[in-house]
């Protein structure tokens, strides 16, 4: 008689951002917020890097330029749901 072993994984994400930013402001949220790095907000939104581009391009990331030129993200984005 043959037996049968069925083994099933339940997983959940847990994705933790430690950093030491103090909060910039986000003009559409008119508030002040500690903004997410393009990577950060891909990792939240379970998307690629290109595809925050693409958003903050077509406006539908809250998302401005820091001093140094690189591209920053509102955690509070309607696409994120941070």
């Amino acid at each position: 008689m043959k037996t049968r072993t069925e083994i099933t994984f339940e997983m959940d994400r847990l994705i933790v951002v430690s950093r030491s930013r103090k909060a910039e402001w986000c003009t559409q949220c008119a508030r002040p917020v500690e903004m997410l790095s393009v990577d950060e907000a891909a990792l939240v939104a379970h998307v690629n890097s290109l595809t925050i581009f693409r958003w903050a391009i077509a406006g539908e990331l809250h998302s401005s330029e820091t001093p140094e030129g690189l591209l920053v993200i509102c955690p509070r984005s309607p696409k994120l749901n941070y």
